[in-house]
């Protein structure tokens, strides 16, 4: 089967596409045939070596982490309410492929009203927008948010989920995803390429940071006394926290299938919409990687397994 590894760190050409081994069945497991998976920074992350935690530490590495299929075989002696033909998604390391073995215990039902490819789009971002404006926030109505990134994976369904719960929300983004995020209901865009949004935005309850660096220094200023700024890459600045009188946060998303089944069900039912820009065949992965990386996909892509 085709797999997307790398066999050394570093850049863009250093993705492989190979021919490997379709994994053995194990007991616990089921063997996941791919029909779409999702590009992530932490995708390039693990190939230059800036993110490798267990699974994804190891040479050659097959890269990705989000993807959506069909359940092709169960382990025997497995105890579980999955089915083969179980059409199904989520996240596994070394998504990159065909097929994949997955944990039974990971995997999430696909509605059958989304596609594989808006399946896909979901999991990391999806679990860490939730988690993040939902669960640590606590989103509600008469709140504001200043959202950083609003065009990304996560941006874009953090933008949503806020607004979902009543909340106003103030975008950073670019002119590319203006119509999208006016569509979703976002209150105020500000377009980072020609406006200071620390000048524009002040009183809020709430800053999302995926950018971290000056976003993050611009931003304090930005936030109410009490209110709460939530990092999600690089280091929380605590005494820049501590002089604005704010509540700084160091984020990290945990994998959690209820969560993942009730984002599910919102995009099912047309309450939240995926960001999805780029459709490619698994056999571009190198291209889309870099342009993720380079912050020029603007919005989502997914390869086409």
């Amino acid at each position: 089967m085709k797999a997307i590894r790398v066999h050394s760190f570093g850049g863009p050409d250093k993705v492989a596409i190979d021919d490997i081994p379709i994994p053995k069945i194990e007991k616990g497991k089921a063997l996941v045939r791919m029909r779409a998976v999702a590009v992530n920074p932490v995708d390039w992350m693990v190939r230059e070596r800036i993110y490798n935690p267990a699974g994804a530490d190891k040479l050659p590495i097959t890269l990705g982490q989000d993807f959506a299929g069909i359940i092709e075989k169960i382990g025997p002696g497995s105890d579980t309410r999955f089915r083969e033909g179980d059409e199904v998604f989520g996240e596994v390391w070394g998504s990159f492929v065909e097929y994949a073995l997955v944990p039974l215990e990971d995997l999430v039902r696909k509605p059958r009203s989304i596609s594989f490819q808006t399946a896909a789009s979901v999991p990391m971002p999806g679990l860490t927008a939730w988690q993040a404006i939902i669960d640590t926030a606590q989103a509600r109505p008469g709140m504001r948010f200043l959202i950083h990134g609003a065009s990304g994976g996560v941006g874009s369904f953090a933008v949503q989920f806020a607004r979902w719960k009543g909340a106003e929300v103030i975008a950073t983004a670019g002119p590319e995803s203006f119509e999208f995020l006016n569509d979703v209901g976002v209150d105020q865009v500000i377009d980072y390429h020609r406006e200071r949004f620390e000048q524009l935005v002040h009183d809020v309850d709430v800053v999302l940071d995926p950018l971290g660096g000056e976003v993050q220094a611009r931003s304090w200023s930005t936030l109410k006394r009490g209110g709460m700024l939530i990092n999600l890459v690089g280091e929380l600045n605590e005494s820049a926290a501590r002089k604005a009188g704010v509540h700084g946060v160091e984020f990290g998303m945990e994998y959690d299938t209820e969560d993942l089944a009730e984002i599910a069900d919102l995009v099912a039912r047309g309450a939240v919409k995926p960001h999805i820009v780029k459709v490619l065949p698994l056999d571009q992965a190198r291209w889309a990687l870099d342009l993720n990386q380079r912050n020029q996909s603007h919005g989502k892509i997914v390869l086409e397994v």
